[in-house]
This record gives structure tokens, sequence and C-alpha cells, in this order.
């Protein structure tokens, strides 16, 4: 039996699916892809995007996914290590978008769909509880997410070497890598 099917059935139905690389190698387009031909085959209402996205300066690209996907996405994301000016600022940043992002995930917690997709993940992750999102993981049946690990923004702020460290562990929690 072929890997990926084991780990499904392993897996009682569910596959976890987390996509990583470097900025600007597609994972938002990739992901974009599989949510809309997702919704093409009917399943736009069992899909929830959660878009965690900064789209500042050509960093964190916004999905547009098709008509009856549900997709929640903040007011405000700052883009930390581009906007901040200091590491205190960079850190506040950061701060910032896991409060911005925290009722997003509740949100979806609260009304859960088979399909949870979250573009950008990282963001959450530089200061945002690991475990809330574990937990909205867990409770979807496919999930597919998307998050920076790579070379080209690196600070000297603990950022980066922390954002590294979230993403290699989330990468030992899903059933497969998709390494761009």
């Amino acid at each position: 039996m072929d890997t990926l099917q084991s780990r499904y059935l392993e897996k009682q139905g569910s596959f976890k699916l987390l996509i990583i690389g470097e900025s600007g190698t597609g994972k938002t387009w990739i992901t974009s892809r599989l949510v809309n031909t997702l919704a093409d085959l009917g399943l736009a209402d069992k899909i929830t995007v959660i878009d965690m996205a900064p789209s500042y300066r050509g960093v964190g690209i916004l999905m547009n996914v098709r008509k009856g996907v549900r997709l929640l996405r903040p007011a405000r994301v700052y883009a930390p290590r581009l906007m901040g000016k200091c590491c205190e600022e960079v850190w506040r940043y950061a701060e910032l978008n896991a409060s911005y992002i925290r009722p997003l995930i509740i949100e979806y917690l609260s009304k859960p769909t088979p399909v949870l997709v979250i573009n950008d993940l990282t963001i959450y992750l530089h200061k945002g509880d690991p475990e809330l999102l574990y937990k909205a993981i867990d409770k979807s049946l496919l999930f597919i997410g998307n998050a920076y690990y790579g070379e080209k923004l690196k600070d000297n702020c603990g950022l980066w070497s922390w954002e590294r460290k979230v993403v290699e562990e989330l990468a030992e929690a899903v059933d497969a890598v998709w390494r761009l």
C-alpha cells in the first residue's frame, strides 16, 4: 500500500499537508489552486480558509478563493521583519498579529468545516499559541497550510530562528510536507 494511503487510513480519514519554502516560491499560489479545485468539485461550503498573509511589499500574497468558501481574514496583519524598525517593534507587530488572528482560529473551532486551509501560518506562530492552532488542525479532516521556511527574511531579533523551530515542529506533526 502506498505511504499516503496508509497514513490516511491510520489517521481515520484525515490528512494534513504543510507546504513550506522560501518567500516567492509559489506557496500561496499552490494553496489557492488546491482550494479552488476542491471548491470546483462541489466542496466550497466544506472549506474554511484562514488567510494570515500580511501582503506587504511583495511578501505575503493574499489568497483568491471561489465563491462559497468561508474566508476568514483579520482586518490588519503586519509584516514584522519588514515593518519593524527595531527588535522591540518586530516582536510587537508579531504580538499584534497573534491577537488579530486568534479570534479567527476560535471562530473556526466554534464552527469547524471538514477542510481547513491556512495561508502564511507562520505569521500567527511568531507569538500565537501553537496549541490553539494544533487544535484547529486536528479538528479538520483535510488540512492544507503553508508556511515560510527560508533564508531571505533572516533577522537579528530571534524571530527567524523561532519561526524555523515552530515550522519544523509542525512539519513533524503533519502527514506530508511539500518543500518548494
